[in-house]
């Protein structure tokens, strides 16, 4: 019986903190331009990883860095993310590693959405910029670590 109630006891301690543990969400978001020249050769190429999958969907030859922010998001809460002085992210943790995205570009709502992460998989969104080239926002959960060192 001792045994029993220990065990119960364990049981429910686990059970309890299980949730305050797995309820916050480190998430990443990029946003990337995408031009076929050298246009935005003052930053930084996104990573070839990166590159060659927007490369097998997208036209264009070169991807760029603009902005790279990790946040923590509480499940049931929602964070901006200002990824431009024109694009403004809001988010909002839906539990189990899905999200509600609003995409704000020039004060007017681009996009609304809901996604699903899945393990080192990006979310890709993405819009027409002008003389031929794009914007890419790309999402994806990263390691509690990540969102404490940016």
């Amino acid at each position: 019986m001792r045994f029993f109630l220990r065990f119960a006891v364990v049981c429910l301690t686990c059970f309890a903190a299980w949730p305050a543990l797995a309820s916050d969400l480190k998430l990443e978001a990029r946003l990337i331009w995408g031009v076929n020249d050298s246009q935005a050769a003052q930053h930084k190429p996104v990573a070839p990883d990166l590159a060659s999958k927007l490369q097998r969907v997208f036209k264009w030859s070169n991807y760029y860095d603009i902005t790279n922010q990790i946040h923590s998001i509480p499940v049931n809460e929602s964070r901006d993310f200002r990824m431009s002085e024109r694009c403004v992210l809001k988010i909002k943790n839906l539990g189990d590693s899905r999200i509600e995205v609003n995409c704000i570009g020039k004060g007017k709502e681009v996009s609304r959405g809901t996604h699903t992460l899945a393990p080192s998989q990006w979310v890709i969104l993405a819009g027409n910029d002008k003389n031929n080239t794009a914007w890419f926002i790309g999402l994806r959960e990263v390691d509690a670590g990540l969102a404490d060192s940016k």
